[in-house]
Formats: structure tokens, C-alpha cells, sequence
């Protein structure tokens, strides 16, 4: 489908607003709350799934919750992800691109997962796809509203090369950080940090409580703590001070 004139104004307008939103967190809440006007849906998320250990390292503009999860990878994942991994397609699909609606319907990821909290349709945006991870947009409405269109597809068609665009700026942005604790090699670490852990003891390292991270995350006080717990297993230390040091150490140039 050829993008209308005022579609491709839109995607314009939108490039342009979201230009200076967090430059170093490229879905951030502001974002996808900007993204919702160009395509209107009633929850917006950004996911990064570990395939092969079945469990997401990234949910924004929340984390879900450890049940949620568990509860996902028991009944999903949903079959836009199967036909992802099949066949390493990224566009934009919805859940009738790879399932017809009553079959859909009857599949235990809808019956459990998505239908008790009111979602229905699903658009997905694929990102990148690796051999075990799947990172993707998200957009759902509920059963009452029309489903996503041919139209809502193209926009996001055209908007992924800038998406990715806009993610090799947000890394450029935290690698221009000086001192950064997210420069250390994973050989030099115990047990390599998760992109997100790494996140959370940076800002550690600027002496941010767990509040203050939860609030650039976008997370709650708890997964930071949770985050943090994790951390000091990984590393074999007892506190913050002590990961803190430990990670700075190995992220110093030999």
C-alpha cells in the first residue's frame, strides 16, 4: 500500500516532535506516547524477548511483572512471534496477517493472557531478530474497536528504518557518557551484565537511589531493587558501593 500524502506528513510531523524526546532512551514513555497519535491503539509497548530462555529482558514503558511474564511464556508466545521465528520477517503485521480470528481466539496466549485485561487486536512492528532474542512494537486495541489497518501497517513500514536510526543514536548517546559503566567488556566481568542491569548500575554509579532509577527507567523502585539483587550475584558482592567499584574496574581502559 502507497502511504497517502497526509500519512507521509504525519510520519514527518512525528519525526520532527520526537527529535529531542530522551535522545539516550529510544522508547521511552514520551516516545510511544507520541507514536499512539500516529497510530491510535489502546497500549503501546516496546519488547525484547529472550527466545531461547523464554522470558523478556525489556518491557517499556513498564516492566511487567514476574508473574506476567511466567504466565506469557506458559500459554505463549503468541503467533506473531512463531511466524517471526519461521521466517525472520520484520514488517508490520497484525494478528490476522498469521491467524485466522477464531482460531486465534481459541489459542490459550488470547484465552488467558491478553482477553482478561480487554486486548484483542495486535499490531507488531518487528525491530531485529537474532537466534535467541526478538525485539518489536507492540500495539494493541480492544475487542470493540476496528482492527488495525492496511494503512496503520504502511505507516509503520516507513517509520522502521527511522526507529533503528533513532536506536544508533540513543547507543551513541550512552557511549559519549563519560565514565560510563556500561564500556565494560563481558570478559571482564564474572558473569556478563544484562543490557538493563548495566543501566541500573550506571546510575547507581551517579549515586542515584533506587527511586531516582526507577523514575529514567521507567520501571518501579522494585525492579530496580530486583535488578540490583541480581547484580550482586552475578558479581559475588554484598552492596551497591561493592558493584559499583567492581564494574568500574573492569570498564577502565587496560
Amino acid at each position: 500500500m502507497n502511504l497517502a500524502a497526509s500519512d507521509a506528513r504525519a510520519i514527518l510531523d512525528f519525526l520532527a516532535d520526537v527529535d529531542t524526546i530522551d535522545a539516550g532512551e529510544p522508547y521511552s514513555a514520551a516516545f510511544l506516547e507520541r507514536l499512539r497519535e500516529v497510530v491510535p491503539c489502546v497500549d503501546l509497548s516496546f519488547q525484547d524477548a529472550d527466545l531461547e530462555a523464554r522470558r523478556f529482558i525489556v518491557v517499556m514503558p513498564e516492566e511487567q511483572s514476574e508473574e506476567d511474564d511466567a504466565l506469557y511464556w506458559a500459554v505463549g508466545p503468541c503467533p506473531i512471534t512463531h511466524y517471526r521465528v519461521r521466517t525472520g520477517d520484520l514488517r508490520a503485521l497484525t494478528m490476522s496477517d498469521v491467524i485466522g480470528r477464531r482460531r486465534y481466539h481459541e489459542l490459550a496466549v488470547y484465552r488467558e493472557y491478553f482477553q482478561p485485561v480487554g486486548l484483542d487486536h495486535v499490531l507488531d512492528v518487528g525491530l531485529s531478530i537474532a537466534k535467541r532474542e526478538l525485539r518489536s512494537l507492540v500495539f494493541f486495541r480492544a475487542a470493540d474497536d476496528p482492527d488495525f489497518s492496511d494503512r496503520d501497517r504502511a505507516v509503520l513500514d516507513a517509520l522502521r528504518p527511522h526507529l533503528r536510526a533513532r536506536e544508533a543514536r540513543a547507543e551513541l548517546c550512552r557511549r559519549a557518557q563519560p565514565g560510563s559503566l556500561l564500556d565494560a567488556a563481558p570478559g571482564d566481568l564474572p558473569e556478563p551484565l544484562t543490557p538493563r542491569e548495566r543501566e541500573v548500575i550506571y546510575l547507581a554509579g551517579q549515586g542515584k537511589s533506587n527511586s531516582e532509577i526507577a523514575s529514567v527507567l521507567w520501571v518501579t523502585p522494585g525492579t530496580v531493587k530486583k535488578h540490583l539483587e541480581n547484580i550482586y550475584g552475578k558479581l559475588d558482592v554484598g552492596s551497591r558501593a561493592a558493584a559499583v567499584s567492581h564494574v568500574q574496574a573492569a570498564s577502565r581502559p587496560n
